[in-house]
Parts: structure tokens; sequence; C-alpha cells
């Protein structure tokens, strides 16, 4: 008896800490701050999870208010968008970990602090034209810049690559 309660509490941990990890993002500002962590975590499986989908970008143009013509017109351009933006996601996070070594951070180390959004609305879908993620190391603060994002279904999602700066201060 024991025993399965050993169980079903360590089944029921499980679940619960799964479901907690692959939330998707349903506010840009979660989005811009899962984007940080997943590059703080050296994750690239996270970095590719929040970039668009082919789905995904068809069902955008499903919702839109583009013209029947125009719609047909865009579902051509989600064709192979899936490798595409996995091989999109994997330049990038590449990128950012060289850029991390140049700019000498210790991600471990790195403090989230805020996200600015600049929200827009293309094709009836609401989105961000570019987002900051804000973060400091080492008494410098940086800045994670991330260029046209879309909420979908399966929360925000980016199909552009995501830029490492440092950010001035006066």
């Amino acid at each position: 008896m024991l025993k399965n309660r050993i169980v079903l509490a360590f089944a029921l941990f499980s679940i619960l800490a799964f479901s907690a990890c692959s939330s998707a993002p349903e506010t840009p500002e979660e989005f811009g701050k899962a984007v940080f962590e997943a590059i703080k975590n050296h994750s690239e499986k996270d970095l590719k999870a929040l970039y668009l989908t082919e789905d995904e970008f068809s069902d955008i143009i499903d919702r839109s208010n583009l013209s029947e013509d125009g719609k047909n017109q865009e579902r051509g351009r989600a064709i192979g968008l899936d490798k595409s933006m996995e091989k999109l996601a994997i330049e990038t996070f590449e990128g950012l970990e060289r850029l991390s070594n140049n700019y000498s951070i210790d991600w471990s180390k790195a403090n989230f602090k805020k996200v600015d959004v600049y929200r827009a609305e293309h094709m009836g879908i609401q989105g961000a034209h570019f987002m900051d993620v804000y973060f400091d190391y080492n008494g410098f603060e940086y800045a994670l810049h991330i260029y046209d994002c879309w909420e979908t279904e399966n929360g925000w999602k980016t199909f552009k690559e995501v830029s490492l700066s440092a950010v001035a201060t006066n």
C-alpha cells in the first residue's frame, strides 16, 4: 500500500513538473523571459520550441483578415517552414553562444530584469514588431533583441533571429 502511494505521488509530481516546464508563453513578456531562460540554460531544444512551426503559420493565415487570394498566396510561404525555422533556431543559438563568449557572459550568473514589447497587429493577428529582453551580468546590462513575434494557439513565437548586445548606460 505504501509502495503504491509513493508511486502515485511520484507520478503526480512528474506530471506537474512536466506541465510547468512545457507551458507555452501566453504573453509577450512570458515569451521574452522564456527566450532568456532557454539561452541561460544553454537549451537549444527550448529555444527551438519558441520558433514558429508550419502548422502555427497556417493557423495564423486561416485566422488572418487577408482575402482568400491573399491567404492562398501566404500558404505557399508556409511550405517547408519547419525545416527553415529549425535551421534558423540552431543558427541563432550558436550565434548567441559565440556572442556570449565574446562578452564573457557566465549565464549562470545572469539576472533577468525586464521585457520591453513593441506591439503590433499584422493581418489582424496580435504580435510584436520586436521586443528587448534586458538582463545584467557582472555590473553590465545586456539585451536580447527578438524581432517579429506572433501570438499563436501554442503561445507566442518568433520567426526571426534573436540577437544580443550590450546596453550603453549614461
